[in-house]
């Protein structure tokens, strides 16, 4: 497992990791530096940094291809839209099948860390990520709220 994927596998399992005192290794990818026109001129080379089971995506099984969708649609909002053709792009937030929740997770994941290195948090850095993490999901897709224990893998859900 890459140091990226172990990064979003905490973001999704935080609870667990905060309960445990898991704590990993983690730096930003050297391919996660496209540049700003990536979206516009090899909008291919998005989706390959965004593959599920690649740096950034690492989601239970059947989740992988939303996961890509949301890190895409966060990359290049310009450059996604819903259509019938693919209705992964037309989900609800709630709906962790659809593009806009993964795209809702990475973003407040990104938002939330206080710094790219687990290594360095401390237990008041996971307890203040955990709750930035939760309040500000909900505050983007008030949905959540009804969905108990969103923020946890399924297969760690009661």
């Amino acid at each position: 497992m890459t140091r990226r994927k172990k990064l979003f596998a905490a973001a999704i399992a935080l609870p667990i990791a905060v309960a445990v005192g898991v704590g990993l290794k983690v730096r930003r990818a050297s391919s996660d530096t496209l540049g700003a026109d990536a979206c516009d001129k090899d909008l291919a080379a998005v989706f390959e940094v965004c593959e599920a089971g690649g740096e950034i995506c690492n989601p239970d099984k059947g989740l992988e291809e939303a996961c890509q969708a949301g890190c895409v649609m966060s990359r290049c909002p310009n450059h996604v839209a819903c259509t019938e053709l693919d209705p992964i792009w037309c989900k609800p937030c709630e709906d962790e099948e659809g593009a806009l929740h993964w795209r809702i997770l990475y973003e407040v994941h990104e938002q939330c860390s206080p710094s790219p290195d687990l290594d360095a948090w401390r237990h008041a850095d996971w307890k203040a990520y955990s709750d930035c993490y939760i309040a500000e999901g909900e505050r983007r897709c008030p949905a959540l709220k009804n969905k108990p224990q969103w923020y946890r893998p399924p297969r760690t859900r009661d």
